[in-house]
């Protein structure tokens, strides 16, 4: 067996002296370095997510390559993990499925020593480490030790700040949302008192678990249409000239903190949810349409209305001009991103959201009585996760709304599998369990570390055994079909009458991550 660990890997590690922990206090996207035949790679990541089964883990290591070759991903589905967070596995076969397609064996080592300093496999809610043994003897000639160690991404850099505009109200301004209130600019002294143009309301959208939603209205400011305007930005009010676009505009600059919004995913749409009275009343009328528009930008700053050549900066936007519904109520708008195909290799790093009462700026209606207005709620950022297409070889494999189906005996050589994701940001990896028989696929997007969301799949094989027998698939009988198929686990901590317990999806468990109903 290869000795290949170095003293600074020994720094990255974790104490074999932790509190306990649960699997829901592990699951998430860790950052760190792997070491490999006495190689380092900063920079690496893993995910923790919930097992296909109850109390377990799985563990994906992205993209692993070997002497330069990429051989899939790692991808461990079944997991059990001690009070101390020590991580265990029976010994498993793993498909590595790049050019080599090799079936090995794989153990997770409970410890290891090196230099005088043991090594274990474990996890506390902030750290993770894991020692991986890969054998296939026919073509490595002995064991490859992998090793990961790394912090947990808890950031929340994927999701629009406080898009229920729920919480303490500042001076009329919500945490993470400005109006003129806070605004800059050589006019601003005319606008700073519009606080009735920004307020917090009781009225909440359809089906919303919050109390409530913020209103937008139209203003008149020394004769001048002043749309309802609140931005994650900052507004900035240059002229008393409305239409005046160089003067007056939204924006956000890294420089400008607390009026930035730090970014770094790549949705597929935006949601919210609108309801728009114009201020005739007339939902028909093409001018009466109020705007949304959100723009994810690279580390510079960006300004909306747009005055300038912002090509070079910008990754993607969602933006729309809508209208009221027939009967002025509450309405779910979903918008898709467009990508800046040139800049698809740049890193996100802020985003710009914009809510106004028009179109137009200075745009509909302001009188004292009926001012156009817009009551928003639930603005959300949204990540796809989930299959379009799935592929053996040539053949397509169909689903059937519970799980895939290939007529073929599970085997030694399941051959390589293709997919198609519905998400920008989504990438699959797929667990071969040949005590069960089958292949999961696990879907997962951007937001994983930050929403606890994936899809996973099943692979069933139909066919007979080749002594002619049924295979029938084994799948654990405490974890049904449905369960599996949509997983969208969302981890939410709760104190009641003082005891911790933790909630995904439905599912309830207590502080040892243990299931109580």
């Amino acid at each position: 067996m290869k000795k290949i660990f170095t003293t600074l890997f020994a720094g990255l590690m974790i104490s074999a002296q932790v509190m306990a922990v649960s699997i829901m206090d592990v699951c998430g996207k860790y950052d760190g370095t792997l070491l490999l035949d006495s190689e380092e790679y900063p920079g690496s990541e893993v995910y923790l997510l919930p097992g296909v089964t109850d109390n377990t883990l799985t563990f994906v290591l992205p993209d692993f390559k070997y002497n330069g070759v990429s051989l899939g991903s790692i991808v461990l589905p079944n997991i059990t993990m001690s009070e101390d967070g020590q991580f265990s596995i029976e010994e498993t076969t793993l498909y590595l499925q790049g050019l080599l397609n090799l079936r090995a064996t794989i153990n997770i080592l409970a410890s290891y020593e090196e230099g005088g300093k043991t090594y274990t496999s474990q996890a506390t809610e902030s750290e993770a480490s894991i020692v991986l043994e890969i054998a296939e003897p026919t073509t490595l000639p002995e064991p490859i030790i992998v090793c990961f160690a790394g912090d947990a991404v808890r950031n929340n850099n994927y999701a629009l700040p406080n898009g229920g505009f729920e919480g303490a109200w500042t001076n009329n301004e919500p945490q993470g949302w400005h109006s003129f209130v806070s605004a800059t600019g050589e006019f601003v002294d005319f606008v700073k008192n519009n606080k009735e143009q920004f307020v917090q309301s009781n009225q909440v959208r359809p089906g919303s678990n919050g109390a409530h939603s913020a209103l937008l209205s139209t203003k008149t400011v020394l004769g001048v249409n002043a749309n309802g305007n609140c931005t994650n930005g900052q507004i900035n009010a240059g002229s008393k000239t409305a239409t005046e676009a160089e003067k007056n505009y939204n924006f956000s600059d890294p420089a400008n903190e607390g009026f930035n919004t730090p970014f770094q995913g790549r949705p597929d749409s935006m949601v919210f949810w609108a309801k728009y009275i114009p201020g005739d009343r007339d939902a028909s009328k093409d001018a009466n349409q109020a705007r949304m528009s959100t723009v994810i930008t690279t580390d510079a700053r960006y300004q909306d209305p747009e005055t300038a050549d912002y090509s070079e900066i910008k990754i993607a936007q969602a933006a729309i001009n809508y209208s009221a519904t027939a009967s002025l109520g509450w309405q779910r708008i979903s918008v898709p991103f467009s990508y800046v195909t040139e800049n698809s290799d740049k890193e996100p790093a802020y985003i710009l959201t914009t809510f106004t009462t028009n179109k137009l700026q200075g745009g509909g209606t302001a009188s004292k009585d009926h001012p156009d207005s817009v009551l928003l709620d639930d603005a959300e950022l949204i990540y796809n996760n989930h299959l379009l297409s799935l592929t053996l070889g040539s053949d397509e494999i169909t689903f059937d709304g519970e799980s895939y189906k290939i007529n073929e005996t599970y085997c030694d050589s399941c051959g390589i599998f293709e997919c198609v994701e519905d998400g920008v940001s989504a990438q699959s990896f797929f667990a071969y369990d040949a005590l069960h028989k089958c292949v999961f696929v696990y879907v997962i997007a951007d937001d994983y570390a930050q929403s606890g969301k994936y899809t996973v799949y099943r692979i069933d094989y139909t066919d007979t055994n080749a002594d002619g027998t049924s295979l029938d698939p084994k799948v654990p009988e405490e974890q049904g079909i449905e369960e599996i198929i949509t997983h969208e686990a969302r981890f939410e901590k709760v104190l009641i009458n003082g005891q911790l317990f933790i909630r995904s999806n439905d599912a309830w468990y207590n502080a040892s991550g243990v299931r109580v109903k």
